[in-house]
């Protein structure tokens, strides 16, 4: 069922349920459902449901039809989109990927039921709209006037139907039921287990964070729970790669110490996707030489162009030093997305233009920002790691002990901070997947 809710988040919120067709929606009575609001036009605008799509078309309204903080004229919505009327706020959420409903559906502000003296047919009997109350101020006995009132006591969902919201609460037994799980043999709506009536149950569930809102609390995810702990052995691996000998082993070493570092960041990504609130943890290092050489060809297929450039300088061919470096910032421009992409998909072949290209064109503004503070970081840890390298040098020929150990602290803190930048940009990488899930569609690839 596609439904729109109004005023979400708030003790007004209500729910509209769409019918096929057209949906009108303004202040004046004559409206499908009237939203009484000064800001709203007599008629606003209208909402036309067709088989596979929901079309929202604004009626020449004084104050504007709105998608996303944008104003529309007529609009394709998709679920889960902000709307708003004037000054009243609304979510869509379509009938393909139906959302937890904020109250029991009704088409005008929420009134308490009478009850019926007479009999009538089961089917022409409404479904009284909820009423916001507390727990508190209702008393714990059923079938009265006062109690067909809704309880606004959190989230709860169907005994019998765990992935679905209760819509209907038993007073006396506690019980929540779905729409499905209720029984409507007279005029009232009936408990399955002590067979009295049931009442409305209405909660409210908080606007999901958008993109944006979120990358703030990437900064902070690598500290939570053990996230230190992991940070300073990360640090450590990384650090290894300056020591490793030269020879057969110390290639295999090298292997394996890239490969821990690529299992490390795709940790993280898949994490993040999986849940957003799992904190930081260990990944699974096996498998070290397959990731080593995802990492590998991801880095191949964004800088190609780049490390064709230099190996063609290399030999005194004259390529100017702006193309390299364009195609540098073509490949910066490339790699994260690629990233994204070959640690969802854990093959290297994901990497290929046909699948990133067409992904990172489905949300430009979104990605950019994305590229932007992922490139942001890199900056930062490339002049971090030249200043290391100057500190390197100090210490190789230095006789002074406190310039010795400045210098070797210095080193330390620069290596934890650039394995924190990076668990930082895998973090974002995966926020932005989550808010862009809908549109990629690499389940299907």
């Amino acid at each position: 069922m596609n439904r729109v809710v109004v005023q979400p988040g708030t003790p007004q919120a209500w729910e509209i349920q769409l019918k096929p067709g057209s949906n009108s929606l303004g202040r004046g009575d004559s409206n499908d459902f009237q939203i009484n609001d000064a800001s709203v036009s007599g008629s606003h605008c209208q909402f036309l449901v067709g088989d596979d799509s929901v079309l929202l078309k604004d009626s020449g309204s004084t104050n504007g039809t709105f998608v996303g903080g944008a104003q529309i004229q007529e609009q394709k919505l998709e679920n889960g989109q902000g709307l708003r009327l004037g000054n009243v706020a609304m979510i869509f959420y379509s009938g393909a990927e139906a959302q937890p409903a904020v109250v029991e559906s009704s088409p005008r502000p929420p009134a308490v039921r009478v009850a019926l003296k007479v009999a009538v047919p089961a089917a022409a009997v409404p479904v009284p709209p909820p009423v916001t109350a507390s727990l508190d101020s209702l008393p714990m006995t059923a079938g009265t006037d006062e109690n067909a009132r809704a309880l606004s006591t959190g989230v709860r969902f169907c005994k019998f139907h765990p992935k679905s919201p209760a819509r209907f609460l038993c007073q006396k037994c506690d019980r929540t039921y779905c729409d499905l799980c209720v029984e409507q043999a007279t005029e009232v709506r009936q408990c399955r287990g002590c067979g009295l009536e049931v009442i409305p149950y209405q909660f409210y569930v908080a606007p999901p964070k958008s993109f944006y809102a979120k990358l703030p609390g990437a900064f902070a995810y690598p500290f939570k729970g053990a996230g230190l702990l992991i940070l300073l052995c990360a640090t450590i691996a990384v650090a290894a790669l300056n020591f490793v000998s030269r020879g057969m082993f110390g290639l295999f070493m090298t292997i394996a110490l890239y490969g821990s570092v690529f299992l490390f960041m795709q940790n993280i990504i898949l994490t993040t996707t999986s849940a957003e609130k799992e904190e930081l943890c260990f990944p699974e290092f096996s498998g070290l030489f397959g990731a080593a050489a995802q990492l590998a060809g991801t880095v191949l297929a964004s800088f190609w162009l780049a490390i064709g450039l230099t190996i063609a300088n290399f030999y005194d061919m004259g390529i100017p030093s702006e193309a390299i470096l364009a195609s540098v910032i073509l490949g910066g421009i490339y790699f994260p997305m690629a990233l994204l992409v070959v640690a969802m998909k854990d093959t290297v072949l994901a990497a290929n233009p046909l699948v990133v290209i067409p992904a990172m064109l489905k949300y430009p503004l979104r990605y950019s920002i994305t590229v932007v503070l992922l490139l942001g970081v890199f900056g930062i840890r490339q002049l971090g790691s030249v200043i290391s390298s100057h500190a390197g040098t100090v210490v190789m020929h230095t006789h002074d002990s406190n310039t010795l150990f400045a210098a070797m602290a210095y080193k330390a803190v620069w290596a934890l901070l650039s394995v924190y930048l990076l668990t930082v940009t895998m973090r974002i990488l995966g926020i932005f997947y989550n808010a862009s899930k809908q549109k990629l569609g690499w389940f299907s690839y």
